[in-house]
C-alpha cells in the first residue's frame, strides 16, 4: 500500500511539474503562435470567472461531446489562461490514472490532500481540478459529487463522452453545468487555420434571415444586403479550403496534417478508439457485437437508406441488436438520428429514421478506405448532406422548440427545420438541383418557405411562384 501511495504521489508531482509544458502544445501552434479561442472556450471560461468572483454555483463544469472535437484542447487552454491565479492546479487524464496507474479519482484526491497537508474542506487557496475523460473511472460520478459537496473552494472541470452525460444521474445533473462541444464550423476551421476571424454579427444576422423570415421574398431581400459582408469574409479563402473542410476539417486535430493518407488514418484510429474503448465501457453490447460495429459503419457510409432488416441479414445479427448498435452510435455521437416528419401523413408513419454522420470527415474516411472517389456526385451529395445536417443538428440540439426531421415520402426533401410551429423545408443541392423536392414537401407540411442549399451557386436566387430560395452553400456555412 505504501508503495502504491508513493507511486501516486510521484505521478501527481509529475503532473503538476509538467502542466505548463503539456499545455503549450494545445495553446500554441507549430510556429509558436497562440491559437485563437473557440466560442465554447469563452463560455466555459465565463463559468470559471463567475466562480472566481465568488459565485460558488459555478464550481463544476463538465464538457461533453464527440471524441476528437477538441475537449482536451479546451481544458488545457482554460488551465493556461488561469494558471497564474494563486491556487492549486491539478490536471489528470482519467484514462491514464485508471488504466496505467491502476488508481481512481478518489484515491488521487486523497493523496493530493496529503501532499498539500490539508483536506479539501480546509484549503488555504482554491483548487482547480481538471479531469479529462472522466468516464474511464467507473465511479467518477460518486467521486466528483463527493468533492463538490465537501468543498466550495474546489473548481471542477471535467470532460467526458456524450454517453457519460446520458448515463449520469439526476444528483450530478443538479450540481454540474453541462456544456457541449461540436465539430468545427467552417468559420472556426478558418479561424484556427489562418487566424482569420468572422465578420462581427454576421452569423447571427444570417441565422435570423434564413430561419426567421416571414417568407422567401423577405429572406431573399435581406440576404442580398449581406452579400458585401459575405464576399469580404471570403477574401483570401480558397475553394481548396472548403474542400479540405468538407473532407476532414470539421475535426480540429486534423487541421495541422497535410498528408491525406495520414489524415484518414488518424480519423480511422479515432473511430476505432470510440468503438473499442468507449463503447465497451457503456456495457450494453457484447464483445462479439462490438466487433461488428466498424463493418456496419462501412456499410452505412455507402447506403442511400438505412434498413435495419437488411443490415441484420447482411451481418447475421438480430434486428433488435442492429437497432441497439445504432442507439449506441447515436449516444457516442458518431451518428445523428433524423426522424421522419409527422405521423399525420400516412406515407411517413412506416418510414424509418435516417442517420447522418456527425462529421462528414467520417463518411469521407470510409469512402477513401473502400476506394470510392469523393468527387463523384452521389458521394459528394452524401457528404454535403452530412455537413448541412451537422449545422442544423447543432442549431436544434437542446432547444425544446426546435426540431429537425425529414420527409420520408418518395421524392421528399432532405430536412424539415421546425421552430415552434413554423416549418422551413431544406434540400441539399449538389449541382443545379431545382425546387421540385422542396416544393413537394413544403406543400405537404405547409412550410413558411423552402430552401435549396446549392453547392455551386454563387449568389442567392428567389423563386416567387414557389416561395422558395436557392442559397449558396458558402452563405450557409457562415451561420
Amino acid at each position: 500500500m505504501a508503495t502504491e501511495k508513493a507511486k501516486i504521489k510521484e505521478y501527481i508531482n509529475d503532473q503538476i511539474a509538467q502542466s505548463d509544458f503539456r499545455a503549450r502544445a494545445y495553446v500554441f501552434d507549430a510556429q509558436n503562435k497562440k491559437r485563437p479561442n473557440r466560442s465554447i472556450f469563452l463560455r466555459v471560461q465565463s463559468h470559471l470567472d463567475k466562480f472566481l468572483a465568488g459565485n460558488k454555483s459555478y464550481r463544476w463544469v463538465t464538457l461533453t461531446g464527440l471524441r476528437g472535437a477538441g475537449k482536451t484542447t479546451i481544458m488545457y487552454q482554460l488551465y493556461y489562461a488561469k494558471k497564474n491565479i494563486d491556487g492549486y492546479f491539478l490536471i489528470l487524464s482519467v484514462d491514464e490514472i485508471t488504466q496505467t496507474l491502476g488508481s481512481s479519482i478518489g484515491e488521487i484526491v486523497s493523496v493530493f490532500e496529503e501532499i498539500v497537508g490539508r483536506p479539501i474542506t480546509n484549503l488555504d487557496k482554491p483548487l482547480f481540478l481538471f479531469l479529462d475523460e472522466v468516464q474511464y473511472d467507473e465511479k467518477w460520478g460518486i467521486a466528483l459529487k463527493s468533492i463538490y459537496d465537501r468543498s466550495q473552494n474546489v473548481f471542477l472541470f471535467s470532460t467526458g463522452s456524450a454517453a457519460a452525460l446520458i448515463n449520469s444521474n439526476s444528483d450530478i445533473a443538479r450540481r454540474a453545468i453541462y456544456e457541449k462541444i461540436y465539430p468545427l464550423s467552417f468559420t472556426e476551421f478558418i479561424k484556427i487555420k489562418y487566424n482569420k476571424f468572422e465578420v462581427k454579427n454576421l452569423a447571427k444576422d444570417l441565422r435570423d434571415i434564413i430561419f426567421f423570415s416571414k417568407n422567401a421574398q423577405e429572406a431573399y431581400k435581406k440576404l442580398t444586403l449581406q452579400e458585401k459582408k459575405i464576399n469580404e469574409y471570403y477574401l483570401g479563402v480558397s475553394r481548396l479550403d472548403f474542400e479540405n473542410y468538407l473532407h476532414y476539417g470539421s475535426l480540429p486535430f486534423m487541421i495541422a496534417l497535410d498528408n491525406e493518407a495520414l489524415v484518414y488514418d488518424q480519423i480511422s484510429k479515432s473511430l476505432d478508439r470510440v468503438i473499442n474503448k468507449d463503447i465497451p465501457q457503456m456495457g450494453s453490447l457484447t464483445s462479439e457485437i462490438v466487433s461488428r460495429i466498424s463493418a456496419v459503419l462501412y456499410a452505412v457510409a455507402d447506403m442511400d437508406a438505412i434498413n435495419f432488416t437488411t443490415l441484420a441479414e447482411k451481418f447475421g445479427i438480430s434486428r433488435p441488436k442492429i437497432a441497439e448498435i445504432f442507439s449506441v452510435l447515436e449516444q457516442t455521437e458518431i451518428l445523428h438520428r433524423i426522424y421522419p416528419h409527422g405521423s399525420h401523413f400516412k406515407q411517413v408513419t412506416q418510414k424509418p429514421s435516417k442517420y447522418i454522420f456527425s462529421s462528414p470527415a467520417f463518411r469521407a474516411m470510409y469512402y477513401k478506405t473502400i476506394g470510392n472517389t469523393i468527387s463523384e456526385e452521389n458521394v459528394r451529395g452524401k457528404l454535403l448532406e452530412d455537413l448541412v445536417g451537422m449545422y442544423l443538428y447543432r442549431l436544434c440540439d437542446k432547444k425544446p422548440l426546435y426540431s429537425l426531421t425529414y420527409d420520408g415520402a418518395k421524392g421528399g426533401a432532405d430536412f424539415i427545420f421546425t421552430i415552434d410551429k413554423t416549418k422551413i423545408v431544406i434540400e441539399v443541392g449538389v449541382n443545379k438541383k431545382e425546387y421540385g423536392q422542396v416544393i413537394q414537401t413544403a406543400n405537404k407540411v405547409k412550410a413558411a418557405y423552402s430552401i435549396v442549399i446549392a453547392d455551386k451557386t454563387a449568389v442567392v436566387e428567389y423563386n416567387h411562384e414557389q416561395n422558395a430560395l436557392k442559397i449558396p452553400l458558402r452563405y450557409f456555412l457562415l451561420i
